[in-house]
């Protein structure tokens, strides 16, 4: 199935692209597609005013686009939950199923789906579900790349897609497990972590960009 306006935009979102330029390459690597296709739909996306385009700079949300983006997370995030916890869904499968979700859920089914669900706070996959909490964690979450040897923190969110998430729980690495960035080595793309009982764990750099961390 090829991917929606929609898809974009929560890609947009999900990649920080309320505040900094997200690349074509970027945005092709997540949803599988060329770049080209790519290109293509944003400017699409421009024309509707979700986005702002600048060639070979890349896309960033505007306010209109922003908004959007997270009413449909909000959506996706809350059909995980059910789907996770109602239907007992392995947390790696959740996602395709929401994304089929999504798109066909009205905002009175996602307030009746929300209060039924106990109005929880975060996805199995760490993300926000309330608009004003999705601000909040983009404020005080940064990416493990992002940050400094030295610095203990704890995994809060994983980018939500499917490769991503069961590469990650192979590597070890969970919602609410405490790390240490003990080395970055970006001549060989490489981040060395300290996980519990001093196991060591070696990501890429590029991959750590999709793991979210906050500070202890």
């Amino acid at each position: 199935m090829s991917p929606t306006k929609e898809d974009y935009i929560k890609v947009l979102f999900e990649l920080g692209g309320r505040f900094n330029r997200v690349s074509n390459k970027e945005v092709s690597n997540r949803l599988d597609i060329s770049p080209p296709t790519v290109t293509e739909m944003m400017n699409s996306l421009v024309k509707v005013e979700w986005v702002e385009y600048t060639p070979y700079k890349g896309s960033i949300l505007t306010d209109k686009g922003t908004e959007y983006a997270k009413e449909i997370i909000r959506k996706h995030r809350l059909w995980e939950v059910f789907l996770f916890e109602k239907l007992g869904f392995d947390i790696e499968d959740v996602h395709a199923e929401a994304e089929l979700l999504e798109h066909t859920t009205s905002d009175d089914v996602a307030d009746k789906l929300e209060s039924y669900l106990g109005y929880p706070e975060y996805c199995p996959h760490g993300g926000a579900i309330k608009i004003d909490l999705m601000d909040m964690q983009e404020d005080y979450t940064f990416t493990i790349s992002e940050a400094k040897a030295g610095t203990e923190v704890v995994i809060s969110r994983i980018v939500d897609e499917e490769k991503l998430l069961k590469y990650f729980k192979n590597q070890h690495l969970n919602i609410g497990d405490r790390i240490t960035v003990t080395d970055i080595d970006s001549s060989i793309d490489l981040i060395t972590l300290t996980a519990e009982e001093d196991k060591e764990i070696q990501i890429s750099i590029s991959l750590g960009n999709y793991l979210f961390v906050e500070p202890i």
